[in-house]
């Protein structure tokens, strides 16, 4: 025959549970308030700490603090949602947003130049960087070449990307041809010379 009173578990949980739902409440009022009120921030940590005890006393110091952290995030939780207030939204005055990449209107000459300028001397530039790296590096060759390999499309990428963003194809244009002649000088001065 199943009893009808309540197991100790069951009602040190249920007081432990009320324990911080009361002080997750008064601390609640109390950050509320401007000032703050010190009595009852003092009131709301010791209930919530009377509860996290209540727990551990009830179901044992490993289950007990498991159960303190869920009891004591879930009631944070409905603290919360019932503290939560509906406004509507002010109308904020249009401010400045940060510009576009380039925010001006562009032709086909420039659109094409800009096009070849991305594909065709940023891929240079990063074969260039590619072959120096595995040329130049003091690593053994298989790893040179699979590091220069790997670097080529990143480098690639990185140089359409910043070539793209750039408002000035000239300015463009010349970090891309120095990054080209550094590459390949690396990777080819040394065997010209000697």
């Amino acid at each position: 025959m199943p009893s009808t009173a309540f197991d100790p578990q069951s009602l040190y949980g249920l007081a432990a549970t009320l324990l911080l739902a009361i002080g997750l409440g008064l601390l609640r009022s109390s950050w509320s308030h401007r000032g703050g009120r010190s009595l009852h921030r003092l009131a709301g940590w010791l209930a919530v700490v009377l509860g996290v005890g209540t727990f551990v006393q009830g179901f044992g110091g490993e289950v007990g603090t498991t159960y303190a952290l869920l009891g004591l995030s879930m009631v944070a939780f409905a603290v919360i949602a019932i503290g939560l207030e509906r406004r509507a939204a002010r109308e904020r005055p249009q401010r400045e947003i940060a510009l576009e990449p380039e925010d001006r209107p562009t032709n086909w000459p420039r659109a094409i130049s800009k096009s070849l300028l991305a594909i065709v001397l940023a891929g240079v530039a990063s074969i260039g960087l590619g072959v120096a790296f595995a040329v130049a590096m003091p690593l053994a060759p298989t790893d040179r070449i699979v590091l220069g390999g790997l670097l080529v499309p990143v480098l690639w990428g990185a140089g359409m990307a910043w070539t793209l963003c750039d408002a000035r194809l000239v300015r463009a244009t010349i970090l891309l041809l120095i990054v080209s002649a550094v590459g390949y000088g690396i990777a080819f001065l040394p065997k010209v010379l000697s």
